[in-house]
């Protein structure tokens, strides 16, 4: 019964839009910098960005995107990666919300939201 109850209720939040989370932490040291990799589809207009609103501590750390690779390049419009460096600027912590959403859709939920909680050392 108990396990009915939980698949219902996961159905229930899948179904009201709810948007996938997913949370790492990684170690910077300062100078230093941690690459991360995002999965994306390119030409669905979805694109990787840092939330700035919602990502505590971005003074301890500088974010940049390094680029996309796709994983075939022979398969335009498929899967691929969206690359970001993350480097020590200060010793403390950081969290840092990604969001993956149309960037002219500013009204709607994030269809994906990664969020790094990062020490810096």
């Amino acid at each position: 019964m108990t396990t009915w109850i939980h698949i219902s209720l996961l159905s229930l939040l899948a179904l009201a839009g709810c948007q996938r989370v997913q949370t790492g932490d990684i170690m910077v040291v300062v100078g230093r910098q941690h690459d991360i990799s995002l999965p994306y589809t390119a030409g669905t207009g979805y694109s990787w960005s840092v939330d700035d609103a919602n990502s505590v501590g971005l003074d301890h750390v500088e974010v940049v995107k390094s680029g996309d690779t796709p994983k075939t390049a022979s398969l335009p419009g498929g899967p691929g990666s969206s690359q970001w460096s993350i480097a020590g600027r200060s010793v403390g912590q950081a969290e840092i919300q990604f969001v993956y959403r149309r960037p002219w859709e500013t009204s709607t939920p994030p269809a994906k939201v990664r969020r790094v909680r990062v020490e810096i050392k």
